[in-house]
């Protein structure tokens, strides 16, 4: 497999393809806009829709809140274009105590309207999910 291609990896974030798991993992490194936001989350669109059936997992334990303009970015593009994929199930990893959990509850709403969405501390658990 030519890893170069199923990864995506900047100072912000890791998008990868887990093979194993059949997931795409997107973990953000920390705070970022516009276009260090928008390139990793579109590639991890890319990666659904070449995959089919993956889910995804988001690792916000290091920072995941957003500009105004990606947010609605995110809501009236990304997720629309994401629930035309395969994908059935959202998985957040988080920490116990969260400061961005706001950020996170409003995103949650969002991604409901598509897919199922849970919240876990560890990739793990959010495998667990995914198996079901």
């Amino acid at each position: 497999m030519d890893t170069r291609k199923n990864e995506f990896d900047s100072e912000y974030c890791n998008v990868k393809y887990i093979q194993e798991d059949n997931i795409v993992l997107l973990s953000w490194k920390k705070f970022c806009c516009y276009d260090d936001y928008r390139n990793p989350t579109t590639f991890a669109l890319e990666l659904l829709g070449k995959y089919s059936d993956s889910n995804l997992v988001i690792d916000a334990r290091n920072g995941f809140e957003d500009e105004k303009e990606d947010i609605e970015w995110g809501f009236s593009v990304l997720l629309p274009a994401m629930s035309n994929t395969g994908c059935k199930k959202v998985i957040f990893i988080m920490n116990e105590v969260n400061e961005i959990e706001e950020e996170i509850d409003l995103w949650t709403k969002e991604f409901m309207k598509y897919f199922i969405v849970n919240k876990v501390k560890c990739y793990e658990d959010a495998i667990r999910i995914i198996r079901g």
